[in-house]
């Protein structure tokens, strides 16, 4: 991705969306985004987030208010409609936001749907969220830090809504999900229980109702969420709307399974795809030019 402020753990984020222009729009016109660049999606790229039949497809990068690009859009018009809170697989993507209860306050008429109104988390007063569904159907956690969090390394807020911080997942097996990861941690997993509210009400589940969770701190200022969640069912196959990749820096080494796009919106980085436990894709990501994280 074209970012040019400090490079994050967490990339980018790949969204699936049955018009390009409308999921644009939406995150430009509510979100303060903007879109750098627009582009048709090339093979390699296509491949590297799992999906090469995406080869091909209208796409857009959309930015923060500090230039920094994390969101990828792709248009499929075709794609399967899916349900994050019921299905295993990617389940929200955690974005820091700078007020959370003013920017919640001003969806009232937007195409964002709040599911859950601004509330502090179970697991610290000092994260305040709130739950909204997105053009696509993806689910977002809009995420105000109103301090830090220990043992957790949390980024600043620099923008009203600011990049994807934490991926969250959900996966019909903890352990086996958390060791899909592990390798991208800076040490060893948190494995706790607690409320996922928005998940218990999508369900019909008691709203205090607790789930196996884990968090895996990244090397630098994100984690990885691993939400266990024996409910849920799993995802549909195929080419599905919402959430269809997330891309981690790593240090990998270039090889076998490995490609490294000569243009479009990886270019530059060595990437590697990969599936994981809960079906879900992601792709591993570092410089072409070095082995050095990127």
């Amino acid at each position: 991705m074209n970012n040019s402020c400090q490079p994050r753990p967490v990339i980018c984020c790949v969204l699936i969306a049955a018009d390009l222009e409308a999921a644009s729009s939406a995150y430009c016109d509510w979100l303060f985004q903007s879109v750098t660049r627009r582009f048709t999606l090339d093979e390699d790229s296509a491949r590297a987030i799992g999906y090469p039949g995406l080869a091909g497809a209208a796409a857009a990068g959309l930015a923060n208010r500090r230039g920094s690009e994390w969101l990828l859009i792709i248009e499929a018009p075709d794609a399967t409609p899916r349900n994050p809170l019921n299905t295993h697989g990617w389940l929200a993507q955690e974005i820091l936001v700078e007020d959370v209860d003013s920017l919640v306050a001003s969806l009232s008429d937007s195409p964002f749907d709040v599911l859950r109104p601004p509330a502090d988390l179970d697991v610290s007063d000092r994260i305040r969220a709130s739950q909204v569904r997105g053009p696509a159907g993806e689910i977002l956690y809009l995420t105000e830090l109103k301090g830090p969090v220990p043992p957790f390394d949390l980024p600043r807020c620099d923008a009203p809504v600011d990049h994807l911080f934490i991926p969250v997942l959900s996966t019909p097996d903890r352990e086996a999900s958390l060791g899909d990861y592990q390798v991208l941690g800076a040490s060893e997993g948190m494995r706790f229980d607690t409320r996922i509210s928005v998940v218990n009400q999508e369900l019909g589940l008691p709203l205090e109702q607790r789930h196996p969770v884990a968090t895996l701190q990244l090397k630098g200022p994100a984690l990885i969420e691993i939400d266990h969640i024996s409910a849920a069912t799993p995802a549909p196959s195929g080419l599905c709307l919402g959430t269809a990749c997330i891309v981690l820096s790593a240090n990998i080494d270039s090889g076998p399974g490995t490609m490294s796009p000569s243009q479009g919106p990886f270019q530059g980085l060595t990437l590697q795809p990969r599936t994981g436990s809960a079906g879900e894709h992601f792709a591993l990501a570092c410089s072409s030019q070095n082995s050095h994280t990127i």
